[in-house]
């Protein structure tokens, strides 16, 4: 590495920094007068230690790894949710809250070095390619992507590209060679991933997260509920970590009577801004339960807050997360960007859902992995909780702030040691890969005999063999056959391997069609809907 370079390259990240702490940080900052004795500002005194560093250190230092490493830290120091992005990671994360990318529209599955094609995404550019799902991709624009060991990301990228333009990808189909000339287009991440009727009158939605074109996708999915006769409404929000506030907003106001108050921002530097619904939405009156667990985070808990708070829905689960704090993205000059907390938000009874962060991030990530193993052991929706001031919903009920939003009815772990036989099979991915097995070589096949989804979820089985397959499969992974709790779980895990065939076949609404059948929290909620 040539040093004078390196040495000029931190000499110029200074003054990246000094522009970066002075138009993102300082602007926050200084005006709290955040100062260090004998220095005016906080760059101040930053500055003098990067030239000493620069001038003094025993070593030649990467000026882009330093100053990356740098602003993650200064950054981590402040709360666990304000980060440093590269401009790879702002990308991603700009297509996540888009909703969109551009590409040819596959689902890639991974095994080994070796590269299959893991479903084919509806409407997209590779539907009607002549590609299936357990395809080989052996060669992307004749460059070998599979058994030499190429990176993941770098079989993804040879894929990306803008649309319009082409690319030409070559797979084995058991001991045929094909080749396939796709052109790419626009992707959609859809969000919405099932939309069911779980009986005559009961409508259900799943929510991954929330992008730009979530309300939209929301919204027609209430309507096509609507049409099938909907009355009440399971919101499942189970693992969704959040995304775009404005989503959340709208997603609340087509819930809430006029003039609800949705949520309300707060920060040192910010006054309180209200949200409010406007005129009657699409779903103003039958009951709603919304499914809430562990997983779910932030724009998961607005909404769930807006409609505890207003009494208009039932929350059924586990607590969620507890992130209540409102980034700010800053864009940086070299592409970069910082995430920045800038605000609180609050739940309409004036809730704080944000779980403490004193003791620093690591702190904060293994105080929660602990509350996570002591609440799987207890039936006490209201444990630790950090904030025992009472607030109150609009028809007067007791909830409570300051480390997510807790339920109204606890759906608790199931406790029954059969599972655990489930969950280590579950955890080494051995249902995905027995399904992946089948559909690597009946997908033609299949998808013949089932042409669409609904023929396929109401008149396909799961054979013994696949079963078979499976328990073989734990036993090579060190998980031996515990007979009793095969027996117990058959049908599930049947089900399970059935419903992840559907998913790489037909797309994620098959998979939770499927699923719903034995998934224990839906048979609880259909319960408690019943009731209330």
């Amino acid at each position: 590495m040539d040093e004078k370079k390196t040495t000029n390259g931190i000499r110029n990240f200074l003054i990246i920094l000094t522009t970066m702490l002075t138009g993102v940080m300082i602007g926050v900052l200084a005006t709290s007068h955040i100062k260090s004795k004998g220095y005016e500002t906080l760059e101040e005194k930053v500055t003098e230690v990067l030239n000493l560093v620069d001038r003094e250190y025993v070593d030649v230092l990467d000026a882009d790894t330093l100053g990356e490493r740098l602003l993650s830290v200064i950054l981590s120091e402040l709360d666990p949710h304000s980060i440093y992005m590269t401009p790879k990671e702002k990308a991603n994360t700009d297509e996540f809250i888009r909703g969109n990318f551009e590409g040819v529209g596959l689902v890639l599955r991974r095994e080994g070095d070796t590269t299959f094609v893991g479903q084919i995404l509806a409407g997209g550019p590779s539907e009607g390619s002549g590609l299936l799902p357990g395809d080989l991709i052996w060669s992307v624009d004749g460059v070998q992507v599979s058994g030499v060991n190429m990176p993941a990301d770098s079989v993804v990228a040879r894929l990306r590209g803008d649309r319009g333009s082409k690319v030409t990808v070559k797979v084995r189909r058991g001991a045929t060679s094909y080749e396939c000339k796709i052109v790419r287009g626009v992707v959609n991440h859809e969000t919405v991933h099932c939309t069911a009727m779980l009986d005559a009158t009961t409508g259900y939605i799943a929510l991954g997260s929330f992008s730009s074109t979530t309300y939209d996708e929301f919204c027609d999915a209430l309507r096509s509920l609507q049409s099938q006769g909907m009355k009440n409404l399971v919101f499942d929000l189970r693992g969704n970590t959040g995304g775009s506030l404005d989503a959340a907003i709208g997603i609340a106001d087509e819930m809430l009577p006029s003039g609800s108050l949705i949520v309300y921002t707060q920060g040192a530097h910010q006054r309180r801004e209200n949200v409010y619904a406007g005129r009657g939405g699409l779903f103003t009156k039958g009951k709603i339960i919304v499914l809430v667990d562990e997983g779910s985070a932030s724009a998961s808990e607005v909404v769930s807050g807006a409609l505890q708070d207003n009494d208009r829905a039932l929350i059924a689960g586990r607590r969620t997360f507890g992130k209540g704090l409102v980034q700010r993205q800053f864009e940086l000059k070299d592409g970069s960007s910082v995430l920045l907390t800038v605000a609180r938000y609050y739940t309409p009874s004036g809730r704080s859902i944000q779980r403490p962060y004193t003791n620093g991030t690591d702190e904060y990530y293994r105080d929660y992995l602990e509350q996570l193993v002591e609440e799987s052991y207890v039936d006490n929706p209201t444990m630790h909780i950090t904030d025992s001031t009472p607030y109150h919903t609009v028809g007067g009920r007791v909830v409570y702030g300051g480390g997510g939003i807790f339920p109204d009815s606890l759906i608790a772990y199931r406790k029954d040691p059969a599972y655990g036989y489930y969950n280590r099979l579950s955890g080494k991915d051995l249902f995905g890969r027995v399904a992946f097995e089948q559909v690597r070589r009946h997908a033609a096949e299949w998808l013949r005999r089932y042409p669409d989804q609904k023929s396929f979820c109401r008149q396909f089985n799961v054979t013994d063999e696949m079963l078979n397959r499976l328990v073989a499969l734990g036993e090579k992974e060190g998980i031996p056959l515990e007979q009793k709790s095969f027996h117990t779980l058959r049908r599930q895990m049947g089900n399970t391997i059935k419903a992840y065939i559907g998913n790489f076949l037909y797309g994620t609404d098959a998979f939770y069609q499927i699923h719903l059948e034995t998934d224990e929290d839906i048979i609880k909620v259909k319960k408690i809907m019943s009731k209330i």
